[in-house]
């Protein structure tokens, strides 16, 4: 694509590049450098023997809610995705667009009824109390990202499956889904990782300690009204251990995430 830059663009795009990677470094570089000052290695061990904290427990939490909701968003968001594309049904606009438009509400705006609502129905304290809150208000974005993608597979390949007697499921599960692939797995990483991330949704339901994901667990590690030098080790140390996995799932889905966000860009 820039083949055609002369070398002052090239110089110019380069430097604009290093400048972002330099900002966006910064922090981890500080992170690590704080989580090992005054007893190095020892604020890593003293994060996995916290009287307070099992890290695996709470590592453990933060893995289940965000595979299943990585799962579900995956499973609804493919079937939706596939029917706004491909199929012709009333209300189809109207629908989709009412959709996209959840997008602009902010998820606290809805905190107060979606409490009470999941209080009313007895799952407090629960993972679904998590997992599906998370799930409502990953799909509409993963569902616009994936049904872009599928508006770029020509109807031909629909039409002769049809003609050789495909239901729509067998189509939706033997075409859409290998074509799409790029883009799924795109959308699923990307809700891992905001699932990973969230903190207001686990704030908000959660009061039992053994259910605890990793964003509410780094805050044994905040002193109420005063931090010693060695508590601001071992919090970094924490920030640094708990954000590895999320990290590991984002380096093995980058290369699918690229061809997924820029496909469907440029139609034919």
């Amino acid at each position: 694509m820039f083949t055609n830059l002369s070398k002052t663009h090239k110089i110019i795009i380069q430097a604009v590049l290093v400048v972002f990677a330099v900002c966006w470094l910064y922090p981890l570089v500080v992170a690590v450098v704080q989580s090992l000052k005054i007893h190095g290695f020892g604020n890593y061990a003293a994060v996995m023997h916290h009287p307070k904290v099992n890290y695996f427990r709470v590592v453990f939490n933060s893995l289940l809610v965000a595979f299943a909701t990585m799962i579900i968003v995956g499973l609804f968001a493919t079937l939706g995705a596939y029917a706004f594309s491909k199929m012709q049904f009333k209300l189809k606009n109207v629908l989709f667009y009412s959709l996209v438009a959840c997008l602009a509400i902010p998820a606290t705006a809805v905190m107060s009824p979606l409490f009470f609502t999941m209080k009313s129905i007895h799952l407090m304290n629960t993972y679904w109390s998590l997992i599906l809150p998370l799930a409502a208000f990953n799909a509409p974005f993963m569902l616009l990202i994936l049904k872009n993608y599928f508006d770029g597979i020509p109807n031909a390949i629909l039409e002769a499956g049809m003609i050789d007697g495909s239901s729509s499921f067998r189509m939706y599960r033997q075409i859409m889904l290998p074509l799409g692939m790029p883009a799924i797995i795109n959308i699923m990483v990307l809700t891992f990782i905001y699932s990973w991330n969230d903190y207001i949704i686990p704030l908000l339901f959660v009061r039992k300690e053994a259910m605890y994901t990793v964003t509410l667990a780094t805050q044994y590690f905040t002193g109420t009204t005063s931090q010693t030098p060695e508590m601001v080790a071992q919090l970094y140390a924490a920030l640094i251990l708990m954000t590895i996995p999320s990290v590991a799932i984002y380096m093995f889905g980058q290369r699918f995430m690229q061809a997924g966000l820029t496909a469907g860009a440029v139609k034919s």
